[in-house]
């Protein structure tokens, strides 16, 4: 049974995002993000610390399909544009700023052919990524080298799932300042806003970095 968004503890060992099955993205009304938590591993002192885990669960709704790729963007801020309150259980249109794509991988493509061949897509079919790992028959474009940067705090990122037939699916997450995590299903509109559902918490578009801004008290 899919959840309307939620906001996930800190406690347990990752955070789980289940891709819609619907091409073009996640349908009206339906969040299919599954139960959820986060692990911020134990560093030394003189260590960056690390953010919380994310694994992407993935799922295909049509035979022989595969993932092509998937893009993790960045934003340091967001504000609501509209919120649908008429309708239950509601969605909001979510606008946000600063967006940065900090992770990207792909199908390792071979010189003589776009696509793995038929006998082969198995192998290209995956169910679950870890966020900054890069898994077999895959290179990552963004970084070139090297993992990408750990989940911040205080900060938004959109998850981008694209698959071999064309179906895209997006989920949008915030990370709060305590560690706990928001999920959403995502639909994109003009520029960087997206709609989100369902019902989102209060406090979705408030944080740290726009309550420390310049002007503000």
């Amino acid at each position: 049974m899919s959840t309307l968004g939620t906001r996930y503890s800190p406690a347990g060992f990752c955070f789980l995002l289940t891709a819609c099955l619907i091409a073009g993205g996640c349908s009206s009304g339906k969040n299919a993000t599954a139960a959820s938590s986060t692990r911020v591993p134990q560093t030394s002192d003189n260590a960056t610390p690390a953010g919380p885990d994310a694994k992407i669960n993935i799922s295909y709704s049509r035979p022989d399909d595969f993932l092509n790729s998937v893009t993790v963007t960045e934003y340091s801020s967001a504000e609501t544009i509209l919120t649908e309150s008429s309708k239950a259980p509601s969605a909001s249109i979510i606008r946000f700023d600063g967006g940065v794509v900090v992770w990207q991988i792909g199908v390792a493509k071979r010189l003589l052919a776009d696509v793995p061949m038929l006998g082969e897509r198995k192998s290209y079919e995956l169910t679950e990524i870890m966020y900054g790992k890069l898994p077999p028959n895959f290179v990552s474009t963004i970084p070139d080298s090297g993992p990408p940067p750990p989940l911040q705090a205080d900060h938004y990122y959109v998850f981008t799932v694209a698959r071999a037939s064309g179906a895209i699916s997006y989920e949008a997450v915030k990370v709060n300042g305590d560690g706990s995590l928001e999920a959403y299903a995502a639909e994109p509109r003009a520029g960087d806003s997206f709609r989100l559902c369902c019902d989102l918490a209060p406090d979705f578009v408030v944080n740290a970095n726009a309550m420390t801004a310049p002007g503000n008290p």
